[in-house]
């Protein structure tokens, strides 16, 4: 019986790797006083502030969709 908590290792690991990417996106605006000036005028620990978060978060939506893809539930004929 498939609980749904067995599954393939690279399920984890894309999970795993998305809350990482995410977890930089969300480092990258964390402010800091010693460095340059971002895009918007802020000090942050970026210089490239906004435009690096949202492509952190793009790349960590682009793995989980893609987690979600490869591990779609398939649906059970109606006679089992």
């Amino acid at each position: 019986m498939n609980t749904g908590l067995n599954k393939e290792p690279h399920y984890s690991i894309l999970t795993a790797l998305a809350v990482l990417i995410a977890g930089l996106g969300l480092l990258t605006l964390i402010p800091h006083a010693s460095s340059q000036a971002d895009l918007l005028g802020f000090h942050t620990l970026c210089s490239f502030a906004p435009v690096s978060s949202l492509v952190l978060f793009g790349v960590a939506g682009f793995a989980i969709a893609m987690r979600n893809a490869m591990y779609k539930a398939r649906p059970r004929p109606p006679w089992r």
